[in-house]
């Protein structure tokens, strides 16, 4: 993702801006043929630390799948519980995955989704909008897909935080594990102008 690094930290930072004051958990992983790692795993969002030029630093290949498949393992592990939005971004570039493939990790949002799981894919240019297209086809996630250009991370990301915000205004009405798994998740707000 160093084409288009810069764009990655300032959505990412707008994103949680448009989280705050919200009480959810957050997990965030990094990944690349160097390693997956989980950076923030199940933390309080006023512990999530923004993205700089020094902490986010592409290097290597793109495992995705095999990225997709430990953090839903390891989430799964941590929120037996809780209800699940599972976010997804990515410049589309699977290229080195060796665990996980296309068809294992389609089975696995299948399997999540079947215990009330929400997830949600942004692609970042056409490569990552192709790639979430691609694997996400078939799950009832699908409908979830949102594609996002160069320059254009401000409204995308905007638009996320406030999908992600009223996601979690409804679990939290609905209780624990109440929402179960949510279509059109981006639908439920415009971009911003």
């Amino acid at each position: 993702m160093e084409s288009c690094k810069q764009e990655t930290i300032t959505g990412f930072n707008g994103y949680l801006n448009g989280l705050k004051g919200s009480e959810m958990r957050f997990t965030l992983t990094q990944f690349d043929t160097q390693g997956i790692d989980i950076i923030h795993d199940a933390v309080a969002l006023k512990d999530v630390r923004k993205l700089t030029e020094s902490t986010y630093v592409p290097r290597g290949g793109t495992p995705l799948y095999d990225a997709i498949g430990r953090t839903v393992r390891a989430t799964e592990a941590a929120a037996k519980d809780c209800n699940v939005l599972f976010v997804t971004l990515t410049d589309g570039e699977e290229n080195s995955s060796r665990e996980w493939n296309k068809s294992t990790i389609q089975s696995l949002i299948k399997e999540m989704e079947g215990k009330g799981w929400t997830f949600a894919h942004i692609g970042v240019g056409v490569d990552g909008f192709a790639a979430t297209q691609s694997y996400s086809a078939g799950t009832q996630s699908a409908s979830n897909v949102l594609r996002s250009e160069v320059g254009d991370s401000k409204g995308r990301f905007s638009r996320m935080a406030r999908a992600t915000a009223m996601y979690c205004t409804s679990a939290s009405v609905a209780g624990s594990k109440g929402v179960g798994t949510v279509n059109k998740l981006w639908d439920q707000v415009e971009d911003d102008a």
